[in-house]
């Protein structure tokens, strides 16, 4: 099973998102990474920014082809912020979801980085740890993907 990673994030003030991929294949206990890449955007409109990343994104599933994607979203704020970069982060990954929608994957997934820990029966910080074994750089969307990763107990035979 290959599954696709996703997370996006404004590394640098005053510049644009970045959507960060990491793509797995295996089982969640011996998962291997496949493939890693980061996708830029030059535009300065938000909604210009949202087309590119999509086209971008969209180019690399044709070529990818996973069998499944999780898009590592933001966790909830204990206090509200008037920044723009979290709405901006929001239309982003709900624009990215539609894109593997209308490449006909139909195991698509949105889980914060609270979720993600919770899929791998882990608090989020060791969840990241593990995304960082696989990918230094890009741990956040590596701990996406272990997420939809089949564990061994999935994949085994019944032996009667």
């Amino acid at each position: 099973m290959v599954v696709l990673g996703i997370s996006v994030g404004f590394p640098t003030a005053g510049r644009g998102p970045v959507v960060v991929c990491a793509v797995l294949e295996g089982q969640r206990d011996q998962a291997r990474l496949v493939e890693a890449c980061e996708l830029r955007t030059a535009t300065s409109e938000l909604i210009d920014q949202v087309e590119d990343l999509g086209r971008k994104l969209s180019s690399k599933l044709s070529a990818l082809k996973p069998d499944a994607v999780v898009i590592c979203t933001a966790d909830v704020s204990p206090t509200g912020s008037r920044k723009a970069a979290p709405r901006h982060r929001l239309m982003i990954e709900g624009a990215l979801g539609y894109i593997c929608r209308d490449h006909k994957i139909q195991k698509v997934a949105y889980r914060s980085g609270k979720e993600v820990g919770e899929a791998l029966g882990l608090p989020k910080a060791d969840a990241l740890a593990r995304g960082k074994e696989l990918d230094p750089k890009r741990a956040a969307a590596a701990a996406a993907a272990l997420t939809s990763l089949p564990t061994a107990s999935t994949t085994t035979p019944n032996p009667s």
